[in-house]
């Protein structure tokens, strides 16, 4: 990996960076808040998306966990005189979807770029060679970062396989977990915890509909939630039991009903559900990083139950001081559920930590910050 000086100037205390935001039109977990958390600390100037993205700016494309910033509208030909000037400190490749990757090329192709960096949100540990290749990146962002979590040996054998010996590429490799935007979380009054344990999710990973058929089982709880098809998911998915499972994917791989596609609630209803809960869990879904929900259950003043993060989380959570970790097999679930209904003050105090270092650590700005800074280093 190649890769040039990134020029940052100092306005009185704030560092500023101009940077080309290449993206698509597809919302993305990482990106997207990523891209509100700088505009909000570099300025608004600072950052410019292409192509113009209304997710971001337009009130009438706004999603439920999004919020919009202002923004304007370039041409391909505004852009390719920006970048002939010189007017870019960086180009944040910031997508792994092939709209962006085309749209990127056809640049690269027409003006010379600054330093480049790539983020790859993508629900996978794959290293896209392809990309290495054909850009001469600083610095690989990746949400499903899941080296140096265990022994030397097994990131030398990730060095040599997933990364193809290339110790450049691996050293400029870093994590860059989802963030949330916590003002685009609804202004909940306070609600009364009448909700013991609640999990609403979709059917993506088998160990959600394990986890949901323990609790929901579970006598003295009182349990909310449950799990969710969304459009094309098919009804083996929502089985847990792994050779039942198996036998309804070979006999019954039909296209889940409109009755579990009915299951998926509301915004409002997802977060009045957390925030009045007791205890609200966070299961992995098709990726290793924990989606917006791992966040989202802290941020709303709730102790966050969770199976262990898969890949590496930056300042992430510690187990009984911000949230609780259930091992993977989810055979103790059923045993920490019981303890922590039983705790008040220790659950209630985990929920306010929780929150403080999600504060602290896991918003937009903060993941921003933590951007920034790793570009500073490497650029």
């Amino acid at each position: 990996m190649h890769h040039s000086k990134c020029v940052v100037s100092t306005r009185g205390n704030r560092a500023l960076v101009r940077i080309l935001f290449l993206g698509d039109l597809e919302f993305d977990y990482v990106s997207d808040p990523l891209y509100v958390g700088l505009s909000r600390i570099l300025g608004e100037d600072q950052v410019v998306d292409f192509p113009y993205k209304p997710l971001y700016h337009d009130q009438e494309a706004k999603n439920w966990f999004m919020v919009q910033r202002p923004g304007r509208r370039y041409r391909r030909d505004d852009i390719l005189d920006l970048l002939r000037s010189r007017y870019f400190d960086m180009v944040c490749l910031a997508s792994f979807r092939h709209e962006c990757l085309d749209e990127s090329r056809r640049l690269y192709n027409e003006a010379r770029f600054p330093a480049m960096v790539f983020i790859d949100g993508a629900d996978d540990a794959r290293i896209r060679h392809e990309i290495v290749r054909q850009y001469p990146l600083a610095i690989y962002f990746k949400r499903d970062y899941i080296w140096r979590l265990s022994s030397p040996l097994r990131d030398l054998g990730a060095l040599t396989g997933a990364f193809r010996g290339n110790r450049k590429l691996y050293s400029r490799t870093l994590p860059l977990p989802v963030s949330i935007i916590v003002d685009a979380l609804p202004d909940l009054p306070r609600i009364e915890k009448s909700i013991d344990v609640s999990y609403t999710g979709r059917a993506s990973h088998p160990r959600r509909v394990r986890a949901v058929d323990i609790i929901s089982h579970m006598p003295s709880v009182r349990f909310s939630g449950g799990i969710y098809a969304s459009p094309g998911d098919r009804r083996y998915k929502l089985v847990g039991n792994p050779i039942k499972r198996l036998v309804t994917k070979v006999l019954d791989n039909e296209e889940a009903g409109a009755s579990e596609q009915a299951k998926k609630l509301s915004p409002v209803e997802y977060y009045r559900e957390i925030a009045g809960s007791k205890i609200a869990l966070s299961i992995r879904g098709g990726g290793r990083t924990p989606s917006p929900r791992y966040y989202e259950i802290p941020a709303l003043g709730t102790m966050l139950l969770s199976d262990p993060p898969e890949s590496l989380i930056p300042n992430g959570f510690v187990h009984r001081q911000h949230a609780v970790f259930c091992r993977a097999d989810l055979s103790d679930l059923k045993a920490l559920v019981l303890y922590y209904l039983r705790e008040d003050a220790e659950r209630e105090a985990i929920a306010r930590e929780g929150r403080l270092h999600l504060l602290k650590y896991h918003t937009c700005e903060r993941r921003a910050e933590y951007f920034v800074e790793a570009c500073r280093r490497f650029l």
